[in-house]
């Protein structure tokens, strides 16, 4: 039996009310369930979130564990702190190697300005490792009030500064007075760019 009608139906949901969790129609579903064609890798991300189980194991690689891969899926955010939602079109993944798993949590950032350009580009995926605090020099996510930013930083004692590739943006210098009632927030440290080429 398909395991998409499987879990459907451990879940005790209809088909119409899958289809509005995944945002697909019924025919499509039916299509899934009967074997015709398979989903896109949008829909296959949105079962495998909402069911909690591997793309793997969705698609019959995976014989015994249907949790394989979830561990090294990590959020693409547009927010460092934003709240991800299985039901809404933005809730995305991003695979990313065991050894990184292991090195705590982690996210992604997809770059939404030009302001680390050349290096960085719009679009950009970045993979942060969560933590509060940053190397002196290293590229950091940083909320500065309500807005993600991705800048290189430097920590000084009197502050922070946030420093862009482009030149055509302006360096940021924050006091420790500023960080404090900005507030301004390291909310992760870079350890990979996957560009978009």
């Amino acid at each position: 039996m398909n395991r998409i009608r499987v879990l459907r139906l451990e879940n005790n949901l209809t088909q119409e009310g899958l289809c509005k969790i995944i945002n697909v129609s019924q025919a499509s579903l039916s299509g899934y369930e009967n074997g015709k064609f398979e989903p896109d890798s949008d829909t296959l991300l949105r079962l495998a979130s909402y069911f909690k189980v591997s793309i793997d194991y969705l698609l019959g690689y995976d014989q015994n564990d249907r949790l394989a891969a979830l561990s090294n899926r990590i959020p693409v955010l547009r927010h460092a702190l934003e709240k991800q939602d299985c039901h809404s079109d933005l809730f995305q993944y991003e695979e990313i190697s065991c050894k990184m798993a292991e090195q705590g949590e982690h996210f992604a950032l997809e770059m939404q300005d030009d302001s680390m350009e050349p290096r960085i580009q719009r679009g950009d995926l970045i993979i942060f490792r969560r933590q509060r605090t940053i190397e002196n020099g290293a590229l950091g996510a940083i909320i500065v009030g309500n807005k993600t930013v991705v800048k290189k930083v430097i920590c000084l004692n009197e502050g922070l500064i946030l420093i862009p590739f482009n030149l055509k943006y302006s360096v940021q210098v924050f006091s420790t007075e500023k960080v404090k009632s900005l507030p301004v927030t390291i909310a992760g440290q870079a350890v990979e760019l996957r560009g978009k080429c």
